[in-house]
């Protein structure tokens, strides 16, 4: 009786622990204690290897009135439906805890629900624009004389013509192509061209209508199960149009992935019509033929794993899981002769060289190509901007500006501290940690760019990186929530925020929500003016600190702006109204100063036993929307360790050093902005597959809440 009881409270704690999974994945499904028509299975789905056939077999043996089976991709639980809630009692009762699907030594753990996923499948299987796959384009026989043509035990006489890689071998004909680059050599051709055997393949390729002219470039790969390739876009300038893919031995699920382009999705819909991530499978014998949009506007690749989740019309569910065998694949190319002539700036590397050209700029300047007035950076040229007008500067006035933020935004701080128990969060951009540890019960990372404000985050004992936002280096669908605040608004061109964004969508996981706040080109919301805008009052004119918006009157500032290769961007005036989206805006970093202020309860750092208080008024007109509003009071430890000065009771050197310090010139930075108009946010969150369930205005920033779909 008591080992019946011990293996009962074992059960208990299974289930409860696959119950904590579903309610973090699906929240708007709940649990019952009384019977439904609706089961959750807690440990038997698609990543457990159970499929629909051995859940059907479980539930028939011990019942009946099933209806419907649920599973989803990627999860280890999976639903059934009843016809009444007394035929699921039957099934809980005989086999909960009890019985283990086929090829499974555990038991299942079930639990009675209200309801099911209404999307069973968050998997798009479509076709891209412009994709399309031939099925049994090649004969069985064929199919066996095309994988017996390379012999993948022998060395390859150079590299150029193949190689053993991390997840994949390797072959290449007519031309090397390089993975590196995505692209080839068009001036060294390989000895080695293309094997007279597949002759008859070539003259079929044209007669089909799948490309104009025989390709000249093949690669052909060997896949075993559990290999892929990352997502990729095979270069503009190196290929023509088509893009072949002839899948031989197994069968295999190809990602596409919508990388920008025209606004669009590649066939005229607009960005919100367009899910961002497609699912093709691609059986053995058949061609893909990738064209237009689905050839430069989407990435494809292949997830390494060892199983695939593909559409089946005979299944309930209408999924099937497939397990993968090993495949070979021969990709077709034609040589491009000449440039590409698209013109898309976002993903086209010839409209890059061309814009680089008429320039002037050589290969190994670092700061030509500026923009002119109106026209969006390349990538590269943006890249540059961003190096310059903000990695670097936040890295020079960090400490100033980390007493300048010190309390949290209300709204942002009510997110934080609303994740449940055990939830992970990351803050991208979290600057000097401000969002940090207030909610205790909460696992919580942090990223940026600059590594003067990572110092001062990891001084505070705060779990941090230092990375780029384009790149985190986290795992997908790691994290229960995502805050950004003020930070994709530093990024130049559409396609990096749009990239950035795509990124924190990338790291959480499906359920999981996000909070992007950006510095809003509307200071004014109805007749309320925003708290950056208030700071401009009358007096301020009375303050030395004023000069700093004036500075874009200075010649002087407008020729360090040119040297940056940023002449076109205009210098913002401080807290007045924005005039165009793309601007630097000041900030002037004060030299240390004769600390003065009054003693109040706070005691110094330095150890002479007095307290005091600090007040900063002037470091309030430095900032942007990004600063607190209320009084920056820091303790004269802080402050001794950036002014060099000490209270009464210290040393008088520092006062003379301080003294000394007041002659010199104030400092001013400038960092680059682009202030978001309304409903742009929401429109380039819409792109990727979330959910935006909150949209609102904060003191001149706009915000969304979003949810991550699949």
């Amino acid at each position: 009786m008591e080992g019946c009881r011990r293996d009962w409270n074992k059960v208990k704690k299974k289930i409860t622990r696959c119950i904590a999974i579903l309610q973090r994945d699906l929240p708007d499904i709940y649990t019952s204690e009384h019977p439904t028509k609706h089961i959750f299975i807690g440990n038997a789905g698609l990543t457990t290897n159970a499929d629909e056939s051995s859940l059907v077999e479980l539930i028939t043996s011990v019942g009946c009135g099933l209806e419907a089976l649920t599973l989803l991709p990627g999860k280890q639980y999976s639903f059934a439906s009843f016809t009444t809630p007394e035929q699921a009692r039957t099934v809980i009762v005989a086999a909960h805890g009890h019985l283990a699907v086929r090829g499974s030594t555990s038991p299942v753990y079930m639990a009675y629900v209200d309801k099911v996923p209404l999307d069973p499948s968050p998997i798009k299987f479509r076709f891209p624009p412009g994709l399309s796959v031939i099925e049994d384009f090649v004969s069985p026989k064929e199919e066996l004389q095309l994988m017996n043509l390379v012999d993948w035990g022998a060395t390859p006489s150079c590299t150029a013509q193949g190689s053993v890689m991390k997840h994949r071998q390797v072959r290449h004909f007519g031309y090397e192509f390089q993975y590196s680059t995505n692209r080839v050599d068009k001036g060294r051709p390989l000895a080695q061209g293309l094997p007279p055997a597949i002759d008859y393949l070539l003259w079929r390729i044209v007669e089909r209508g799948c490309m104009p002219s025989v390709p000249d470039q093949l690669t052909i790969n060997r896949y075993l199960p559990g290999q892929g390739i990352p997502p990729h876009v095979d270069t503009h300038s190196s290929f023509t149009d088509e893009l072949l893919s002839l899948s031989l031995g197994g069968g295999v699920n190809m990602d596409f992935r919508y990388i920008g382009g025209s606004g669009g999705n590649g066939n005229g819909e607009g960005s919100k019509d367009k899910p961002p991530h497609y699912v093709v499978y691609l059986p053995s014998r058949s061609l893909c033929v990738m064209t237009g949009p689905a050839r430069y506007e989407w990435s494809h690749g292949i997830c390494p794993r060892m199983t695939d989740v593909v559409a089946s019309r005979n299944s309930a569910t209408g999924l099937q899981l497939l397990p993968r065998r090993e495949r070979i694949s021969f990709t077709f190319r034609k040589i491009r002769q000449g440039e590409c002539t698209c013109n898309n700036a976002n993903i086209c590397d010839s409209y890059s060289k061309k814009q680089k050209s008429e320039f002037g700029c050589s290969k190994g300047e670092s700061k030509g190509c500026p923009t002119t007035p109106g026209e969006a950076p390349t990538d590269r040229s943006a890249a540059r901007l961003e190096k310059e007008h903000v990695l670097e500067v936040y890295d020079q006035i960090a400490e100033h500006f980390s007493v300048t933020r010190h309390k949290p935004w209300p709204q942002v701080l009510e997110f934080v501290l609303s994740l449940p128990l055990g939830s992970m969060l990351l803050d991208v951009g979290c600057g000097n940690g401000k969002y940090m540890g207030h909610n205790k019960q909460v696992f919580q990372a942090g990223c940026d760019t600059s590594f003067e404000l990572m110092k001062i985050c990891n001084g505070r004992g705060f779990e941090v990186l230092t990375c780029n936002c384009l790149h985190l280096p986290y795992r997908d669908s790691i994290f229960d929530a995502v805050v950004c605040i003020a930070v994709i608004h530093h990024l130049a061109t559409e396609g990096r925020r749009l990239a950035a964004v795509r990124e924190m969508v990338r790291v959480l996981s499906v359920g999981g929500r996000g909070l992007i706040y950006v510095w809003a080109m509307e200071q004014r919301h109805g007749d309320k003016k925003s708290t950056y805008l208030k700071q401009n009052k009358e007096d301020i004119a009375k303050d030395d600190n004023n000069e700093e918006s004036m500075s874009s009157n200075k010649p002087q500032d407008r020729a360090d702006a040119g040297k940056t290769g940023a002449a076109s961007l205009p210098v913002h005036v401080n807290r007045t109204e924005f005039m165009q989206q793309d601007m630097l805006v000041p900030w002037k970093l004060k030299p240390p100063r004769k600390y003065e202020a009054k003693c109040e309860r706070r005691r110094c750092d330095r150890g002479c036993g007095v307290s005091h208080s600090c007040r900063n008024k002037k470091a309030q007109d430095t900032c942007d929307p990004g600063v607190d509003t209320l009084q920056i009071t820091s303790n004269c430890g802080v402050l001794a360790a950036q002014e060099n000065v000490r209270c009464d009771n210290c040393h008088s050197k520092s006062r003379k050093k301080a003294a000394c310090a007041e002659n010199r010139a104030d400092q001013v930075f400038h960092r680059y902005y682009h202030v978001f108009k309304q409903g742009e946010l929401e429109l380039l969150c819409s792109q990727l597959n979330v959910r935006i369930t909150k949209s609102f205005y904060d003191e001149g920033n706009w915000c969304v809440i979003f949810q991550k779909v699949s």
